[in-house]
């Protein structure tokens, strides 16, 4: 067998098992509750998530379909995905009304490691980093039951504020580095401390290690 159809037959196993994942086995619903800095606008509350205004209405705890299966392991979906309470709490040796925001997520177990291992996997196998993390990102999506790559995936996780804004941020530094590179800025600032502080194997190891500290943006670009 040829090096391609190996690495075809990995890559189609792998799917082949998400899929099978994604028939038979039952996702685990979990409900979290987070308290909220709730602030108040025309008698509306709200609280702000990534510097935006969130607005809400409230449910008395005792109206609330979530508020029972906090923490509780449930074997199937439960009625609603996310809710809003106020809750009458004694903090301080003083009654009040305290605000959460519940919210049902489902797992896959142990199984929700498994587009991470066969994304790493096939990188490993096939020495190809994009098609590997594409596999990874279909095997995936086959494990949550979502068969439209496109419509339910890619195009949900892409088209959102946070999204864009890490393109952008990314396409900019990437090209600050180019224009560093063309102009020999970083050539000429490897030289300088390579003449200034490396004096051996262990002192290189040792500055581009405090390099990457000073100058931490993420994995890669400190590299």
């Amino acid at each position: 067998m040829t090096a391609g159809l190996r690495q075809g037959a990995v890559f189609a196993f792998a799917l082949l098992v998400a899929g099978a994942a994604g028939v038979g086995v039952s996702p685990t619903w979990t409900v979290t509750r987070t308290a909220l800095d709730v602030r108040f606008e025309a008698g509306r509350p709200y609280y702000l998530s990534e510097d935006r205004p969130v607005r809400f209405e409230p449910l008395p705890a005792g109206q609330s379909r979530l508020a029972a299966r906090v923490g509780i392991a449930l074997r199937e979906a439960p009625p609603v995905a996310e809710e809003y309470v106020a809750v009458r709490e004694t903090r301080g040796g003083r009654a009040e009304t305290v605000h959460y925001r519940l919210v049902a997520r489902a797992h896959w177990g142990w199984w929700s490691l498994l587009p991470a291992a066969v994304a790493v996997v096939l990188c490993w196998i096939t020495r190809q980093p994009v098609a590997s993390l594409a596999a990874g990102i279909v095997a995936g999506a086959l494990l949550v039951g979502k068969y439209d790559i496109t419509g339910d995936v890619l195009i949900p996780s892409l088209a959102s504020d946070a999204s864009a804004s890490m393109v952008l941020l990314y396409l900019w530094l990437g090209g600050l580095m180019g224009i560093w590179s063309r102009t020999g800025a970083a050539q000429a600032f490897a030289e300088f401390m390579t003449a200034r502080f490396v004096r051996g194997p262990k002192s290189a190891k040792a500055v581009a290690w405090a390099l990457g500290v000073v100058f931490f943006q993420g994995a890669m670009v400190s590299t």
